[in-house]
């Protein structure tokens, strides 16, 4: 059996872990858009920030891949899929063929469309080159502008800000963490940051970068100019499914999946964040674009394509982040879209504190916690289950463990 891994991140390596063990035969081939091994993206801000140093970001080593009997191909990028011939392009003119297919080419970073975008000095971060060329620019003391306000934006921001940089956020809508908070927690994580230095604009955009031949300035919205000596684009990701254009795969926002991972065409499977797979707070599919639940998407598609019939039973989409010490975790639903779900809070601004519950009937879909993690990250694992009283009324008061579960 040929086994073809497009991604060699976190679904297509948990993929090739699981064909291995279930099929030792196999002829497993991975390719990547990247020239490294399989590292841990979800630490570049933490690299940028000086934080982790980068030989701690290598999860395997090229060993590794030998060993486990898988031909690692870098620095190639998929260009087309021909699914009636089972053979896939790539950028370097090389074709290769499959029994199997796994498309994990996962996502690439937004771009901008506005005056001065191409400017030396503009970067995104996604990967550990994005991190290495922005620490070239991001000198301590500097001025950094960060657009966007998601989480990929105030990672970013919090490895400039530990780099020694003056960071500034510009943030289009009215609240930081817009998908992933509600008002009232996305206040305390504003208030921390601006405490800790950072400047923030809400309601605000970036129209135009200036400079000669790298970034000088910043042109708002507002009419106002700021100085920018570095500036990183976290507006979002979208997946990488460009490729699959004529290739019959089905595709929405990503390949839409079943609950077996597989994209309706014999043999093709898709897995991390290019997927959208079975959500259970939402209870359809959905792209969640978390690196836990492409590590669980990939290890079941490797077992699927090597002959099991492993169902996925569906994961959330989720944010972890540490802002100056403000611990900030949700899941699942936050801000309802309409009737039908009942929302439960508790502020307590004195001790930045902030904890929500979204249930549908007794069935918890969503959750916020902002300051002391207690029981938190427990808390979100029930989502998608019905929770008894007691289990809101521990998480709102920060005494819920997973101890109390079945009790």
């Amino acid at each position: 059996m040929r086994y073809l891994i497009i991604g060699n991140s976190a679904a297509g390596v948990a993929a090739a872990r699981a064909i291995r063990q279930a099929d030792p035969a196999g002829e497993i081939t991975m390719v990547g858009d990247e020239p490294y091994p399989f590292y841990a993206r979800v630490l570049t801000s933490y690299y940028l920030g000086g934080l982790v140093p980068r030989d701690r970001l290598w999860l395997v080593d090229r060993e590794w891949y030998r060993r486990q009997r898988i031909q690692l191909l870098t620095g190639r990028r998929a260009t087309g899929l021909n699914t009636g011939a089972c053979r896939v392009t790539f950028d370097d003119g090389t074709e290769l063929a499959y029994d199997r297919l796994l498309i994990a080419t996962g996502a690439s970073p937004q771009g901008v469309d506005f005056p001065g975008a191409g400017l030396a000095g503009v970067f995104t971060l996604r990967t550990i080159d994005d991190a290495a060329a922005i620490g070239k620019f991001a000198r301590p003391g500097g001025r950094a502008v960060v657009i966007g306000g998601g989480l990929v934006g105030l990672k970013a921001a919090e490895g400039l800000h530990a780099r020694g940089l003056k960071v500034r956020l510009v943030v289009s809508s009215g609240r930081l963490l817009s998908q992933a908070m509600d008002d009232s927690g996305a206040e305390l994580v504003r208030r921390a940051m601006a405490a800790a230095g950072f400047t923030i604009h809400l309601r605000e955009d970036v129209v135009a970068l200036e400079g000669r031949e790298r970034v000088m300035a910043a042109v708002l919205r507002s009419g106002a100019t700021v100085p920018v000596d570095v500036a990183v684009v976290g507006k979002g990701v979208r997946p990488n499914v460009d490729f699959l254009s004529g290739s019959g795969v089905v595709v929405n926002r990503g390949v839409v999946v079943d609950d077996y991972l597989s994209s309706g065409i014999p043999g093709v499977y898709a897995a991390g964040d290019v997927a959208e797979a079975y959500d259970r707070a939402w209870q359809k599919p959905r792209l969640n674009a978390i690196w836990g639940n492409a590590v669980e998407q990939g290890r079941l598609a490797g077992l699927n394509m090597a002959g099991h019939h492993t169902p996925y039973r569906g994961g959330i989409g989720q944010n972890s982040l540490v802002v100056h010490g403000l611990g900030v975790i949700s899941g699942g639903i936050v801000n309802p879209p309409g009737e039908g779900y009942e929302v439960i809070t508790r502020l307590d601004e004195k001790r930045s504190l902030y904890r929500k519950i979204v249930l549908q009937g007794r069935r918890l879909v969503g959750m916020v916690s902002v300051g002391p993690p207690n029981g938190a990250g427990s808390f979100q694992a029930l989502i998608g289950r019905e929770v008894k009283e007691k289990y809101i009324a521990s998480f709102l008061d920060g005494s819920f463990t997973w101890a109390m579960v079945g009790r």
